[in-house]
């Protein structure tokens, strides 16, 4: 899922931490979120990762966590929280469908 964070200021701590949640070290390439362009009017295109691949681990919402860590150390908070959530939610709705 990708989506525009007119909030974000692209410092892309997110995929620090999250990287730190899947493999104990920080490596921005393993993350699950990623801070991928500059939309041109002020934010950063958020994208989440729903699968694991060779490159990244599937979003899993820092399961066992009450606040995911990127939500956790991000400065806008609020809004990289909404899209965690509405990505989340239509993960479980297509697993549902079974898609």
């Amino acid at each position: 899922m990708k989506r525009v964070m007119t909030s974000c200021g692209g410092c892309r701590t997110c995929e620090m931490a999250c990287s730190f949640h899947h493999t104990g070290e920080y490596n921005p390439s393993v993350s699950s979120i990623r801070i991928v362009e500059d939309n041109g009017d002020g934010g950063y295109c958020v994208l989440l990762i729903d699968e694991s691949h060779g490159s990244g681990f599937a979003c899993d919402g820092c399961n066992g966590l009450e606040t995911p860590l990127c939500v956790q150390y991000c400065r806008e908070k609020e809004e990289l929280e909404d899209i965690l959530r509405d990505f989340l939610q239509a993960r479980s709705q297509d697993r549902e469908r079974g898609i």
